[in-house]
């Protein structure tokens, strides 16, 4: 499994930081050549931009994975951009 964390960091003080976003990425098929992924988001609650927090899932199909893990981060955000979200309560 990967795992992305999106963290801020208020000013560069570390000490302030939080995360905003997750996102998991699991093999779904074997470890095959070419390969399906499940990918799971999260987003927090974000006051400034009025938006509540929210999961989505989104499959990656057909990833050939001699390629960087940044091809496969890419197809996950792609895929997410179309999604349905489930938003929460805030």
């Amino acid at each position: 499994m990967i795992k992305v964390t999106i963290e801020i960091i208020p000013g560069g003080y570390a000490e302030a930081r939080r995360t905003i976003g997750l996102m998991h990425v699991a093999n779904i098929s074997n470890l095959a050549r070419r390969s399906d992924y499940r990918v799971d988001l999260t987003e927090g609650e974000n006051p400034l931009a009025g938006t509540k927090s929210f999961t989505c899932t989104v499959y990656v199909r057909d990833h050939d994975r001699n390629q960087s893990v940044w091809s496969l981060i890419e197809k996950a955000i792609a895929a997410a951009k179309g999604a349905e979200f489930d938003r929460g309560s805030g």
